[in-house]
């Protein structure tokens, strides 16, 4: 499983970051490209998946992206890690398993790394801490062609003051969002990304095909 790591570019536009991911999403789907986890921040920006709802933004001034992964409106910006899993999954592809994987290595990773209790909470994406309940890492996810898109966006130290303001995050009326440093964690966008993309290789490696690499062109990066 491949890296692209695009965190040496600093926070990106959105829109750029979303380019990259369709354009590597064609090549995996077309078994052309090994499975990448795309690494990226983003410069703040909302957006809206499918489940939004118009009471979701509160704020309708804001501009918003309406984007094709599962879930409702969010925010995403400096301070917050995003990876973008796209893997071929073996067939029969199973979407839950791929779900349950992808939110298994968030909470591991939390828990084995930073000591950081987080959970799932039944029927509601992402990972967790709970009493309050606020969302650490938000998770909204497609499968297209047995070929995934879209991922997990992991709060680092985003600042509050700004970030998540105008919207219901995630449609969860009550209910919060933090962070690492908001939890007394310090730690580097790298660390996270090393943490994060060596329990994403762990959890999703068995519910992979198998792409022959002799067969992808010498020009595929």
């Amino acid at each position: 499983m491949q890296e692209l790591n695009l965190l040496d570019r600093g926070p990106i536009p959105y829109m750029e970051g979303d380019r990259i991911q369709r354009e590597v999403f064609e090549q995996v789907a077309a078994g052309e490209r090994d499975h990448t986890l795309i690494v990226a921040q983003f410069e703040a920006t909302y957006t809206a998946g499918r489940q939004t709802k118009p009471e979701d933004i509160l704020n309708s001034d804001l501009p918003v992206v309406r984007i094709d992964r599962g879930g409702s409106v969010t925010w995403h910006g400096p301070g917050q890690l995003v990876i973008y899993p796209i893997v071929k999954l073996a067939p029969p592809a199973d979407r839950i398993k791929y779900i349950r994987a992808v939110e298994a290595a968030v909470i591991e990773a939390a828990q084995d790394t930073w000591n950081i209790p987080a959970t799932t909470i039944e029927g509601k994406a992402g990972a967790w801490l709970r009493d309050p309940d606020r969302k650490i890492c938000a998770i909204g996810l497609k499968v297209a062609r047995d070929t995934t898109m879209h991922g997990v966006a992991f709060n680092i130290d985003p600042d509050f003051s700004n970030a998540f303001t105008g919207i219901i995050p995630c449609g969860l009326v009550g209910m919060g969002v933090t962070s690492l440093k908001a939890e007394g964690v310090s730690a580097t966008v790298d660390e996270v990304r090393v943490a994060l993309v060596k329990k994403l290789r762990e959890k999703l490696d068995p519910l992979l095909e198998t792409i022959r690499l002799e067969t992808i062109s010498e020009g595929a990066h």
